[in-house]
C-alpha cells in the first residue's frame, strides 16, 4: 500500500503554475519609473507641476502578487525535484569523471603503435632464434660429414 501510494506521488505532474491575479482597483496600468526631481508622470501626479521627493518604480500590485505566487510555486517545485536534481548531479559527476579518464594519452607501453613494434621485434627474434636452432641442427645433426 505504501509503495503504490508513493508511486502515485511521484508519477504525479508538476503543480501548475498559478494563475496572474485579477487587477487591483486603483492600480497603476503598467510600470513607471520616478526619478528625484523629476517631475511625476501624469497619470500619477495629481498636478502638473508636483515633483518626485524620492526615486522609485512604480509597479502594479497584481503584478507583484504574481510574481509574489511565481515565487512560492518555483520554490514548491525546487523542493520536490531535489532528490532528482541530485541524482542528474551525481550522474553527471560520473560521466565527466569518466570522459577525464579516457580522455588521458595511455603509457608508452599500452599504445597501439607500441604494441604493434613490440610485436614485430619479437616476431623477427623468434624467426631467427628457430633459424639458428635449426641451422645448429643441421650443421651437428646428419647434415656434415665425418
Amino acid at each position: 500500500m505504501i509503495i503504490l501510494f508513493l508511486g502515485l506521488v511521484l508519477a504525479s505532474p508538476p503543480p501548475a503554475r498559478p494563475d496572474p491575479p485579477h487587477t487591483v482597483v486603483g492600480e497603476c496600468g503598467r510600470v513607471y519609473p520616478i526619478s528625484r526631481g523629476q517631475p511625476l508622470p501624469s497619470t500619477l501626479a495629481e498636478s502638473p507641476s508636483d515633483n518626485a521627493k524620492c526615486s522609485a518604480v512604480v509597479v502594479p500590485l497584481s503584478d507583484y502578487a504574481d510574481l509574489l505566487n511565481t515565487e512560492k510555486w518555483a520554490e514548491s517545485i525546487a523542493a520536490r525535484y531535489t532528490i532528482d536534481v541530485a541524482a542528474l548531479e551525481a550522474d553527471r559527476d560520473w560521466y565527466m569523471k569518466k570522459l577525464e579518464e579516457e580522455s588521458k594519452p595511455d603509457p608508452f607501453l599500452e599504445r597501439p603503435g607500441t604494441q604493434r613494434w613490440f610485436g614485430r621485434v619479437e616476431t623477427l627474434v623468434t624467426v631467427g632464434v628457430v633459424a639458428v636452432g635449426l641451422s645448429a641442427a643441421y650443421q651437428y645433426g646428419a647434415g656434415v660429414p665425418k
